[in-house]
């Protein structure tokens, strides 16, 4: 998990209790920052596999459909 998606995970699980904004914070170690260079590498490849993953859902809807 890179500092971004730690940030992510904090920023967006706040709630107004009682007119107060709380967070839980997640059970780990808050990572440190990346170099520019390793994080275009890590979001690189972590975005040609979401990619895949959808080519691949489409794939089977599209055979899926068409089968009967």
């Amino acid at each position: 998990m890179t500092y971004g998606e730690y940030y992510y995970l904090v920023k967006y699980d706040m709630r107004l209790k009682n007119g107060v904004w709380v967070t839980s914070k997640p059970k780990m170690t808050i990572p440190t920052r990346m170099p520019k260079k390793d994080a275009l590498v890590y979001y690189t490849n972590k975005f040609r596999l979401y990619w895949k993953s959808i080519d691949m859902k489409k794939q089977i809807q599209y055979t899926g459909s068409h089968s009967k």
